[in-house]
């Protein structure tokens, strides 16, 4: 079953709470990597030890006690253009996923409520972004806009919305013919509380458990389209440029590996984060430990 399908399930299951999965070492190593590297992303301009912009005649160092991840091809600090790389890659991830799952819950939960012609032309909408790679489609949009980082998001964002958009039409329709909302109905109650009570909790949890897991991916695709050199150019500190500048520079293997170390960090960090909801939310998924 794809992820989506498992998601729409869980929410007809219903959520409940368990402790035993945020008990999960896992779950503790994405929570403390996340939040560890929001603090980067806040602090960075404290905790940076030089200038991420700023050019020196020391280049291609290799990673010593003054330059701990080395230096770039211009001289400048790899370690501090890492640190500066979060307060972009972080918050444009954070804001691009809002953005998407604000237009794919909003057109989701339309499709689901109103069916008939409304659902078609949403849903059949969201298939033709299906049916061609997001990296391309993005490609696509930002070759439309012009290349940089502004236009990056909003490609992110086209490519996005229609994942949640399904996830959320599936759970409203299957929500709104269950007979705790047919019970609702009958009893007299408002088709908007029935809608507010009924079904957003419904629905509340799988998009929860989905944009944690899809801050990962936005993390990726951003970093995928500034490696191509669609998204941050230099010499803005943005992971995904900084791993292009040292796929040049092979040599240089500091260039490139601790910016990628980066994105690895916190996509893994954002996944692990995501599973363990699943695990908390869906009874079917959590492992009771052994003797309990």
């Amino acid at each position: 079953m794809s992820a989506a399908g498992r998601l729409v399930g869980l929410g007809v299951r219903g959520f409940r709470r368990t402790p035993v999965a945020w008990q999960n070492p896992l779950a503790v190593v994405g929570i403390a990597v996340a939040g560890a590297w929001l603090l980067v992303a806040l602090f960075a301009p404290v905790i940076a030890p030089h200038d991420p912009l700023a050019p020196t005649a020391a280049l291609y160092q290799a990673p010593s006690w003054a330059h701990p991840f080395g230096t770039d091809d211009v001289g400048r600090d790899v370690l501090s253009r890492v640190l500066w790389g979060a307060r972009v890659s972080i918050p444009l991830a954070l804001l691009l996923v809002g953005l998407a799952y604000t237009i794919g819950c909003t057109l989701g939960g339309l499709a689901g409520y109103l069916g008939g012609w409304v659902d078609e032309l949403i849903m059949r909408g969201a298939d033709l972004f299906f049916a061609v790679p997001q990296i391309l489609l993005a490609m696509a949009v930002v070759g439309a806009l012009g290349p940089g980082l502004f236009h990056a998001v909003l490609a992110v964002v086209v490519v996005s919305w229609p994942g949640p958009a399904r996830v959320v039409r599936g759970l409203v329709r299957t929500t709104m013919q269950s007979d705790f909302v047919a019970v609702a109905r009958l009893v007299g109650a408002p088709t908007s509380r029935a809608l507010t009570v009924e079904v957003l909790p419904n629905v509340a949890g799988p998009v929860t458990v989905l944009a944690a897991l899809d801050m990962g991916n936005a993390i990726l695709l951003l970093s995928a389209l500034s490696f191509l050199g669609l998204g941050a150019r230099p010499p803005d500190a943005e992971w995904g440029s900084m791993v292009s500048t040292g796929a040049q520079h092979f040599e240089s293997w500091w260039m490139g590996m601790f910016p990628g170390l980066a994105i690895v960090s916190v996509v893994l960090a954002f996944n692990l984060i995501g599973d363990s909801l699943r695990d908390t939310f869906d009874p079917t998924t959590t492992v009771t430990p052994l003797g309990k």
